[in-house]
């Protein structure tokens, strides 16, 4: 295993009243150093208005503030309105006014993202399943909304969507040229194993840290990020995989041979920091910023002025 290797989990949710900053430990001890602390919904902060993303998000940027405080993992955050919160404003408020609380979820987002308290939109997109035909186009119009948005304050997107085919790929790549953003800014959560660029078209495929996906990711390129999509839910405990899968398997898979080192550089260092513009290291630094990097409060592009 590389001196130093960063280990990434692009996709994970948390949340206080249960596992928490106890999941995050469980990470880190496994050997965890950083990763992508996506908004989720909150049973205790419903959605009736766009106004009330701001309290969903100051809990998840809460949260990200006490993992920092408790552990040394590089906390980063994605900020976004979940696409299935549009059937529930749809029922309450009608499709077009959905429409626009979801936008106020997304300029509320950008608040954070421009003050750098978060790396992207996440995660946006659709629901991941067979949704009306006027609800797709809607989303499709939010998800263009807030790719505009990405272009303009230079960060990514995390897609929730449907499993990805080659087509479906394309077309997230059309919705990204379209919104003058670059298609290696936006990133599939929960992708299937596509990792060539003439399938992805040059969005960012994310893969649950499974080694039956990881081994077909592999048969094309090493440019995927691996990822647990753990929900901290009681209900279902690990799902979907546990809070120290990332490191365990990245580890195993290295001393097995099915990673190599340069694999698994590209995948924890070099693809995350391309695209999230971030830096991540386990340097040790007397000046502080590394220390400050590491717990995410900057969002580094330039070596340590030490």
């Amino acid at each position: 295993m590389p001196e130093r290797l960063p280990i990434f989990d692009n996709h994970i949710h948390l949340r206080p009243e249960f596992q928490g900053v106890q999941a995050a430990k469980a990470f880190e001890k496994a050997g965890g150093t950083a990763f992508l602390l996506t908004h989720m919904p909150y049973e205790d902060i419903p959605i009736q208005r766009g106004e009330d993303y701001g309290t969903a998000y100051e809990k998840t940027l809460r949260t990200a503030d006490a993992v920092r405080a408790a552990t040394t993992i590089q906390v980063f955050v994605a900020l976004g309105p979940y696409p299935v919160d549009l059937l529930h404003l749809r029922e309450s408020v009608g499709l077009a006014a959905a429409m626009d609380e979801m936008q106020k979820g997304i300029d509320l987002a950008a608040v954070h993202i421009a003050d750098q308290k978060a790396v992207a939109f996440g995660e946006i997109g659709r629901p991941h399943f067979p949704v009306d035909a006027d609800v797709v186009t809607a989303c499709n119009r939010l998800l263009g909304y807030a790719m505009e948005r990405a272009k303009e304050l230079g960060c990514a997107v995390v897609l929730h969507t449907e499993d990805p085919t080659p087509a479906t790929f394309a077309e997230f790549a059309r919705i990204a040229a379209k919104s003058g953003l670059a298609p290696d800014r936006v990133v599939k959560h929960h992708s299937t194993p596509y990792t060539r660029l003439e399938d992805t078209h040059g969005v960012v495929p994310s893969i649950l840290a499974k080694e039956e996906l990881v081994v077909e990711a592999l048969r094309g390129e090493p440019r995927l990020l691996l990822e647990t999509d753990y929900i901290d839910d009681p209900n279902r405990p690990g799902a979907v995989l546990g809070p120290a899968t990332v490191p365990k398997k990245t580890k195993a898979w290295l001393t097995k041979g099915l990673l190599t080192d340069a694999q698994a550089w590209a995948i924890h260092k070099e693809l995350p920091e391309r695209t999230y513009g971030i830096g991540l290291t386990d340097d040790p630094c007397s000046c502080g910023y590394i220390r400050r990097m590491r717990k995410g409060h900057l969002r580094p592009r330039t070596r340590c002025p030490g």
